[in-house]
């Protein structure tokens, strides 16, 4: 008797853990679902969202992107761009007439960043809980709005919209069959040269504990975060990636959440929206390519300039500029890796990287990564 219930005790075991396990599968295959369906329909409202656009502005057609972010009026005939890379905002009109300034500026002092993701077109609905500052305050310094609108350059310019992007724009019917010529007037605000450490501030805090909790440079991570978004609360690029550090969920995002949040899907965009926890994936992904995927590269100056490169490519093309077949297979590659110095690993990645973005993105975010620790410490 005592056999036949230790039987029947584990047949119910056994069988609980089947069904517990079909579940979790059953699970898993619907979150994987939903994000491919997330992607799909984010991508298609890009799309879509270009296409109206496109059929206003024709070839000087802008939209919010790793940095930049774009708004535009309801009836696309107005934009402000804030360009966070280049340190300006943008007024523009498609008319004779120059756009009013201090209007714009007002609307974006009183926008929130919040708002301004929940009323993104290509977003839908991102829901942010955390407080936020406003659009304005987070592209710009403390200058008045008055100050703001003085400091500014007026150009005319000209947009072409051929008949095929005139149907984009406005549907099949009545479509011109010639191009039409727009006239764009603009203003554009410069802003002061100081306004990176500014810009940068809010992350800081964020930066040193992330730093200290996965063991990389907080330095690095700011770096990263420039390079990747130049500080912009808002970077959306449609592949998709999102955030300060351009999390692509169903890449670094389910990485980090596999290997070391013990979840088993992809972050949803609203969480990558949040700075923390943007920052929190960005360098718990550094953390993975500096301990797992690239750790047996000995010099620490080789690994990380590796790891900057692999964070914008991925750790195989890293490989394959240094493989004898030039093939993506990592240990070959780290022999090669170990036999070079650090300096002719960097010029082997900055000549041979399979793509000229992440030769360009490594030498950029090299040379912020040296530019900030200077201007850290000058701050100080």
């Amino acid at each position: 008797m005592k056999k036949v219930s230790q039987f029947v005790l584990l047949f119910i075991c056994f069988g609980s853990f089947s069904v517990g396990a079909s579940s979790y599968a059953e699970w898993k295959a619907s979150r994987q679902t939903s994000y491919k369906e997330f992607k799909t329909q984010y991508q298609a409202r890009y799309m879509a969202f270009k296409n109206k656009v496109t059929g206003k502005w024709g070839d000087k057609t802008a939209l919010s992107g790793q940095h930049q972010y774009v708004v535009y009026s309801d009836d696309l005939e107005q934009r402000t761009v804030l360009d966070y890379e280049n340190n300006e905002i943008i007024v523009e009109s498609l008319s004779d007439e120059a756009p009013d300034v201090e209007q714009a500026l007002l609307a974006l002092q009183n926008t929130s960043v919040n708002q301004a993701l929940a009323n993104d077109p290509v977003l839908s609905k991102v829901a942010i809980k955390h407080a936020s500052d406003s659009l304005l305050k987070s592209i710009s310094d403390d200058s008045t709005l008055a100050d703001l609108a003085k400091n500014n350059t007026t150009e005319t310019d000209t947009a072409v919209v051929p008949p095929l992007l005139q149907k984009m724009g406005q549907g099949a019917s009545d479509v011109p069959q010639s191009a039409i010529s727009k006239r764009i007037s603009r203003v554009r605000i410069n802003l002061p040269e100081n306004v990176f450490l500014k810009r940068a501030s809010p992350f800081m805090p964020t930066a040193v504990a992330m730093g200290e909790k996965y063991d990389v440079d907080k330095n690095l991570i700011l770096a990263i975060a420039q390079t990747e978004s130049s500080f912009n609360p808002l970077a959306q690029s449609p592949i998709p990636a999102f955030g300060l550090m351009q999390i692509v969920p169903d890449s670094a995002g389910l990485d980090v959440n596999q290997m070391l949040n013990s979840k088993s899907d992809s972050p949803e965009a609203s969480l990558l929206f949040q700075p923390k926890d943007n920052i929190g994936f960005g360098t718990g992904y550094l953390h993975l390519l500096d301990t797992r995927y690239l750790k047996d590269i000995k010099d620490e100056r080789s690994r990380l300039y590796c790891m900057i490169a692999a964070y914008n490519t991925g750790a195989g093309n890293v490989a394959s500029v240094f493989h004898p077949q030039r093939r993506k297979v990592m240990n070959p590659a780290i022999d090669v890796i170990n036999s070079l110095s650090s300096e002719e690993v960097y010029q082997r990645l900055v000549t041979q990287l399979p793509y000229n973005e992440t030769r360009v993105y490594l030498k950029r975010s090299q040379q912020r990564w040296l530019s900030i620790r200077l201007r850290i410490k000058d701050s100080r």
